[in-house]
């Protein structure tokens, strides 16, 4: 099976789609937080018929390339379509457990993501903007949709940078910590002085303890170049082993990639796809996929040859959707003991 052909399409649509847009449509206000009662202003809302105990709160990555928008447009029809279908593509590792909801935010430029941290006026308004936009959809989530029950917090990329970001804001409230199932931040770093510095932030240890992070950068045994998403300190859990130590994950423990087409259907379903472990590299824990061809799973555009950032979820979406469901069924059994 040429599984490079199945995989194509979901490239195109999480990273190169708005690189064709030759001028942007007509703005929102800039100068307030989108409105999230509004059933328009979310990527996706469950069927309340089928209620399940838990939520999960998810987050899209980055959906852009440009160097004259520095903030997602979420009245431009390509963009609001490739949040759908990322969702549809991460839907299936949570929906067995959780109802989902997914904001639209005005997410900032890959460039600005990518940036050296030195940004225009216009990427630290973009910035400060994409933050309120998820705080206010979260705040708005908990009072109108919550209803006490426990939650995930989920995203990739970006949408990590803005889950670690709301952790850091509002998680000091023992609440919101108590409520907190586990948090999945996959794709961007969560690193260790970060940990000391806001004890809010635990790191997974385990595969069924709660009220953590579960996080990791995924790359190749060789990469041509640095892996930009995992920055110095980066911590990391291999979710074949649910270890933190350098322990070897066989690819027999692998229960199942996933890819897709650009429709949000699934493409290829493949057990024992790769095996991994985590190793300590530029100063960062990177978890090491040992069976990718790099050259078949790189997005070189973006990244070097070998980082597989793009494929941090489907490359272990089997083995990320049973443990959802373990780290539940163990917070419920901690509340019935409590």
């Amino acid at each position: 099976m040429n599984t490079r052909l199945l995989l194509i399409p979901v490239l195109v649509l999480v990273v190169i789609t708005a690189g064709c847009i030759t001028a942007p449509p007509a703005e929102e206000d800039p100068l307030q937080p989108l409105d999230y009662a509004l059933a328009e202003n979310w990527a996706y809302l469950p069927d309340t018929s089928e209620e399940k105990p838990v939520d999960v709160f998810y987050l899209y990555p980055t959906l852009f390339k440009t160097l004259y928008v520095d903030a997602m447009n979420t009245s431009d029809p390509d963009l609001r379509n490739g949040a759908i279908t990322d969702v549809l593509m991460k839907k299936g590792v949570f929906a067995d457990t959780a109802n989902i909801y997914a904001p639209f935010y005005r997410q900032t430029g890959l460039y600005s993501m990518l940036g050296n941290g030195t940004w225009t006026h216009d990427q630290y308004i973009a910035e400060k903007r994409a933050y309120e936009d998820v705080k206010t959809a979260f705040r708005y989530y908990l009072e109108n949709y919550n209803n006490g029950k426990p939650f995930i917090l989920a995203g990739h990329s970006q949408g990590s940078y803005r889950i670690k970001q709301l952790m850091i804001d509002l998680f000091v409230d023992p609440e919101l910590q108590n409520k907190l199932i586990a948090a999945y931040p996959i794709g961007y770093t969560i690193a260790e002085f970060e940990l000391a510095q806001y004890p809010q932030l635990k790191a997974a240890a385990g595969e069924t303890d709660t009220g953590v992070i579960v996080t990791y950068n995924t790359q190749g045994r060789t990469t041509s170049g640095k892996n930009t998403i995992a920055m110095p300190g980066a911590i990391g859990i291999n979710p074949l082993n649910w270890k933190t130590d350098e322990t070897y994950a066989n690819a027999s423990e692998n229960e199942g990639a996933v890819f897709f087409y650009n429709n949000g259907t699934v493409s290829a379903e493949i057990p024992d796809f790769t095996g991994a472990y985590l190793a300590e590299v530029n100063g960062s824990v990177v978890l090491i996929a040992d069976s990718p061809d790099p050259t078949e799973y790189s997005l070189p555009e973006l990244f070097a040859e070998g980082v597989y950032h793009v494929y941090d979820y489907y490359f272990f979406y089997e083995n990320l959707k049973e443990n959802v469901a373990e780290r539940t069924a163990a917070y419920f059994a901690e509340m019935s003991a409590a």
